[in-house]
């Protein structure tokens, strides 16, 4: 089978998320509470929604925090920071391949619907909507 966008793995170079305008610390309490905010709004409606959010944070929408190696290491920092229902990898890893290019301008070969793409990139819209006004409120 011929994939028409095909899958990368983004890395740090073997580097954990650093922070650059705020402690590593302070930046993974925001990405919590931003996914606890997405997951009370019903924005996360499907787990593979959280391979979205791994995608962008490896296109570098999170200023201060590097990407992650492999869907593994996404998964086990979600644990890490409290959320309770997580994909799989298998999941993350299956989604991750269906579409291409950077945030904003992915392309989806599973679709072309354009309300269901939209609702993809909203979901990081407002990940990274929550994470500003955090931030903003901090300061």
């Amino acid at each position: 089978m011929v994939s028409l966008c095909p899958q990368v793995e983004v890395c740090t170079g073997g580097q954990s998320p650093c922070a650059l305008d705020g402690s590593a610390d302070e930046i993974t309490r925001r990405v919590s509470l931003a996914i606890k905010a997405l997951q009370r709004n019903k924005t996360i409606r499907h787990l593979y929604d959280y391979t979205w959010i791994m995608a962008a944070i490896g296109d570098g929408i999170v200023e201060g925090m590097g990407s992650f190696g492999s869907p593994q290491k996404f998964i086990d920092y979600l644990k890490s920071i409290g959320v309770e229902r997580v994909p799989s990898r298998s999941t993350i890893s299956t989604w991750h391949s269906r579409f291409c290019g950077r945030f904003p301008n992915w392309e989806f070969i599973d679709t072309h619907n354009p309300q269901e793409i939209s609702r993809r990139k909203s979901v990081v819209n407002q990940f990274r909507n929550a994470l500003n006004k955090l931030r903003d409120s901090e300061n």
